[in-house]
This record gives structure tokens, C-alpha cells and sequence, in this order.
């Protein structure tokens, strides 16, 4: 069987997010913000507002989207993650719903297989809208046809959760409530991470949702 990781990147790999960046340069920034944290916390649908975002940067010169994308910055433990991962024998995906003008660096620095995010779209130097890759990351699975793989599924946002349902193990990074319900596990950081998906490959790969990880560190069923 084969093996598929898919990791969130803003929030999950790097503490940046290219929502509150871009709205340091823009009038309606405080608007940009609240559309993105009420996404993130899922008190509001996660593509309704990515597309009001979108509606609040066209016209934004290019060159603010790049001066913003500069900002981002790789924990260094995203690279031992995928490391770690790839040498389980994932095939990893780096996953975003933001934009590969921005994230791109991430799939160098990690040296995962894969990066799938959206694209924003230019007309004469200014932001005139997006080429989506995708509405919802669940849909990521379905071309991969993960039904027919093991699947593993990182992220830290509400937006990650159709991707926790659809695979076999799930972890939440980070404290968010509604992400963490709909995960397998929950890590506060990389690091716990790494621990953590290395004592759940130890002690099998082929667990399925219902098991916990008890502090001893053996995986059993509640």
C-alpha cells in the first residue's frame, strides 16, 4: 500500500501567514484579518472567505505580493519532518490554500515531492484574481486516489479538517480548537511533532482513527 503525506504549510510549517502580511500594505487590512481568523477558527465557510479576501487585494501591485511572499520563513524542523517521512517511504504533498508565488520556497527547502496551491492571477502588474486548484483539500485526496493509500494528514486550521476526515491519521499543530477535535492527535509544536508521528510509524503505520497515544508511548485502543 502506499503511503501519502499531505502537510499544511502556513501555520504548520512556518508561523508565517500571507493574509496578515499583505495586510499590512492594504487599506481594508483589519477586514483581510478578521475574514482570515474567523476562516481559520471556522466560524465562517473557509472558501467564502478566501474569496472576499481575494476581492480585497485586486488591484494590489505585484510587487507588494512579492515584498510580502520575502517574509516567509521555513522552521527548520519542517525539513527533518519530511525528511523523517520520506524515509518511511511517503510520498509527501505540500498542501496550501494560499499561493505558490508565496509558498514555493517551501518545496526547495524541504525537498518534499510535491507542492499544490493556488495562483493568483495579474493583469498589467496588479492582482485581477485567482486560478484555484482546489476549493477544499479534500479534494487533493480524491486525485491522488487516496482511498487506495495509506494517508496521513498534518495542518493546524479548520480549512485542514476535510482532509483529516478523508485520511487514516490525522494530526492538528498548534491549539486550535475545532482542528484538534477532528484530529487523531494533536502536537503544540515541530517538535512534538516529529516525536509524535515517529512513535506512530514505530508502533505501525497501518493504525486507523479510534487509537490514542498514551503518555508511555505504546498506541491502544480507548
Amino acid at each position: 500500500m502506499e503511503r501519502i503525506a499531505f502537510i499544511d504549510i502556513e501555520g504548520t510549517l512556518t508561523e508565517y501567514e500571507f493574509w496578515n502580511e499583505i495586510a499590512n500594505y492594504v487599506e481594508k487590512g483589519n477586514e483581510i484579518r478578521e475574514l482570515l481568523y474567523n476562516g481559520l477558527r471556522g466560524e465562517i465557510d473557509w472558501f467564502e472567505g478566501f474569496m472576499k479576501r481575494i476581492e480585497l487585494i485586486k488591484g494590489v501591485d505585484k510587487k507588494l505580493i512579492l515584498k510580502a511572499s520575502q517574509k516567509l520563513e521555513l522552521q527548520p524542523q519542517a525539513r527533518e519532518l519530511v525528511e523523517l517521512l520520506k524515509s518511511e517511504g511517503f510520498y509527501v504533498v505540500l498542501v496550501s490554500g494560499g499561493f505558490k508565488e508565496v509558498v514555493k520556497k517551501a518545496l526547495t527547502y524541504t525537498n518534499a515531492n510535491m507542492l499544490i496551491a493556488n495562483k493568483l492571477l495579474f493583469k498589467d502588474g496588479k492582482v485581477c484574481g485567482v486560478y484555484l486548484s482546489f476549493r477544499s483539500k479534500d479534494e487533493i485526496l480524491d486525485r491522488f486516489s487516496a482511498e487506495r493509500s495509506f494517508v496521513l494528514a498534518i495542518g493546524d486550521g479548520s480549512n485542514d479538517i476535510p482532509m483529516f476526515k478523508r485520511a487514516n491519521v490525522s494530526i492538528a499543530v498548534g491549539n486550535n480548537k475545532k482542528a484538534i477535535e477532528h484530529a487523531d492527535f494533536n502536537a503544540n509544536n515541530l517538535d512534538e511533532l516529529i516525536k509524535l508521528v515517529s512513535e506512530v510509524l514505530e508502533n505501525g503505520v497501518e493504525i486507523r482513527r479510534g487509537y490514542a497515544l498514551p503518555q508511555e508511548g505504546t498506541l491502544e485502543t480507548p
